[in-house]
């Protein structure tokens, strides 16, 4: 509560502020729980937001886009509200669609987007503390190959709001 907070308060004095030192960012938002897109280092993320909790699931997924300058590679993600957060995909399994961690992470093209939505790449939250809720906000870390580690803020948003 208190870093949610924090980053309300910095947002209301700068939307635009980013905090941050050579190795370790953090991104501020709106009130309004939308995400605000935030570049850092060559690094574009935008559309980012996790699903609600549909019923007792205890699983989830986040989803956004990333763009970078240069070649690059999400090697890992992670945030308090899970036990684990893996990088997921769908692929089709003889006409099954099956979800697999994705070995090595995923690749980023300089200059190219990397879409994560429902059906495709995504970011699992295995195991949630606590349910998801649509109107929370949640953190998200993601730590990429070359060194750059940013830390989000993203929206929860109802499965009804994922498609749009």
């Amino acid at each position: 509560m208190h870093k949610l907070l924090t980053g309300l308060c910095v947002a209301l004095l700068s939307i635009q502020s980013v905090a941050m030192d050579k190795d370790h960012h953090k991104s501020h938002h709106h009130q309004s729980n939308s995400f605000v897109t935030v570049e850092v280092e060559g690094i574009v993320l935008s559309n980012f937001r996790a699903r609600a909790s549909i019923g007792q699931m205890k699983n989830s997924g986040a989803y956004g886009e990333i763009q970078s300058t240069t070649n690059d590679r999400l090697i890992r993600a992670s945030s308090s509200v899970a036990a684990v957060v893996e990088l997921h995909e769908h692929i089709n399994d003889d006409g099954i669609m099956r979800m697999r961690e994705v070995e090595g992470g995923l690749v980023l093209k300089a200059n190219q987007s990397m879409i994560m939505k429902p059906g495709g790449y995504h970011i699992m939250l295995i195991s949630l503390h606590k349910p998801l809720k649509a109107g929370d906000m949640m953190d998200l870390s993601l730590q990429f190959e070359s060194g750059k580690l940013i830390e989000l803020s993203i929206p929860v948003v109802s499965i009804k709001k994922m498609h749009h």
